[in-house]
């Protein structure tokens, strides 16, 4: 029940991480491609989340890990100096703290690359490491995005 209940809290994150970057319809450019990729992420999460739930498909993750981790190596090209014009969700912390920034990123790239390679046999592992992709992506919005307003 705590695993069910544990991936229902991240569902939650997750889906409110997709609709954040839904409807900027006045970004342009590089703003516009980057809350493009964050929807993206935030898709691919929660369709793993619900294949999960459901205990449905798991052989589809390691096409959605993937997925996320082609998506996760093109963020740091999406973030140049000066890429704060509205509506980004961006903090300045991002070009002030990079290395930080980058390594997250990193971090992220890695968490997917092991969910893509994670036994689709071991349910319990598939859990985990999602879970831990999950909160790759989770972690970095505290420190680096504008909080959403609830």
């Amino acid at each position: 029940m705590k695993k069910l209940a544990s991936l229902a809290v991240l569902a939650t994150i997750l889906v409110s991480t997709a609709v954040a970057h839904e409807g900027h319809d006045h970004a342009t450019g590089v703003v516009k491609e980057r809350m493009i990729t964050m929807t993206s992420l935030g898709q691919r999460l929660l369709t793993i989340s619900k294949r999960l739930r459901a205990n449905k498909d798991l052989d589809k993750i390691a096409d959605d890990a993937h997925a996320i981790h082609e998506l996760a190596v093109t963020i740091p090209k999406q973030f140049p100096p000066d890429s704060t014009q509205f509506p980004t969700a961006a903090k300045p912390a991002v070009w002030q703290e990079w290395a930080t920034f980058e390594s997250n990123v990193k971090k992220l790239e890695a968490e997917a690359e092991k969910l893509m390679n994670t036994k689709v046999s071991d349910g319990e592992a598939l859990r985990t490491q999602f879970r831990a992709v999950a909160f790759a992506c989770d972690g970095c919005h505290e420190t680096f995005r504008v909080p959403k307003n609830k």
